[in-house]
């Protein structure tokens, strides 16, 4: 029922997984002007994640708060060849850019949309022909990107978007938009766990999130349920995000009582992801 080998091959005898990539035409990537060292002392300054660990040729997941620790943009950021790229979702980007923008003119930096295209690949953890750059894994699965020059260049279509937002269902990867901003600090939607270095020095909203993880209890648990189709969705759950319906199941994200995980007191109907994250 929760996170294991076999239950992750139950998914991909499902088809609810399936590796391959495509060509996510919904994000934008944008490219920081400046000396390298210049970046990332803005970067550190400002995100969740430690810019320090990024080496080239990498990929890390990280996301700008406001100074009460609610989430204003999630991102990828991308370092190649002593450059740094950030690989957003469109509909974010106008956040993003306006919450830096007040900062760039002391580092020297501009923030420039770049005609690089974003191809997302899902691939088994063990399969080392993915020349993608892992974002996020597990011990089944990874996520990954890579940029290319064309959109249409050596991006092979096998997965549709909504193979790439089932996938990070699956994974309890919250794909956040801009309907989420101001919503959510980064403990309520497993953020913490896969973007927040708690060892780096300040950033914007660090001291409540320093605050929550260490001395706040968190008895509920943010997690992705699969359901049948057929069979209606209990009006208790709090929905976070799209309900998607594919392969004739419900795929969302809700919190549960961690007593109830920990007890099994849920419907045996319900699969339930706890998200496991290897950094």
């Amino acid at each position: 029922m929760l996170f294991n080998y076999l239950f992750y091959k139950k998914l991909t005898q499902l088809n609810l997984i399936k590796t391959g990539s495509l060509s996510l035409n919904t994000y934008k990537t944008l490219k920081f002007e400046g000396a390298i060292e210049n970046v990332e002392s803005l970067l550190q300054g400002q995100i969740t994640s430690d810019i320090s660990e990024l080496a080239n040729n990498n990929a890390q997941l990280s996301c700008l708060l406001d100074h009460k620790g609610f989430i204003q943009a999630d991102f990828i950021l991308v370092k190649l060849n002593d450059e740094i790229y950030c690989v957003i979702e469109e509909s974010l980007v106008n956040n993003f850019n306006n919450q830096l923008e007040e900062f760039l003119k002391f580092y020297r930096v501009t923030i420039n949309s770049c005609k690089l295209a974003v191809k997302g690949m899902i691939n088994n953890i063990n399969d080392e022909k993915s020349e993608g750059l892992t974002f996020f894994k597990n011990k089944e699965y990874r996520l990954s990107i890579l940029l290319s020059i064309s959109e249409n260049s050596s991006i092979e279509k096998e997965l549709s978007l909504l193979h790439w937002k089932v996938a990070n269902k699956l994974l309890v990867n919250y794909l956040f938009t801009s309907e989420d901003i101001n919503q959510y600090r980064p403990n309520e939607i497993n953020y913490d766990k896969s973007r927040v270095s708690f060892s780096k020095g300040c950033y914007r909203g660090q001291e409540i999130v320093a605050r929550v993880h260490h001395l706040g209890v968190n008895r509920r648990e943010f997690v992705t349920i699969i359901t049948p189709s057929d069979q209606s969705i209990d009006s208790n759950f709090k929905i976070h995000g799209e309900i998607i319906e594919f392969l004739n199941h419900q795929i969302f994200n809700t919190h549960l009582k961690r007593d109830d995980l920990e007890n099994s007191n849920l419907p045996s109907s319900l699969e339930i992801i706890r998200m496991e994250y290897s950094s």
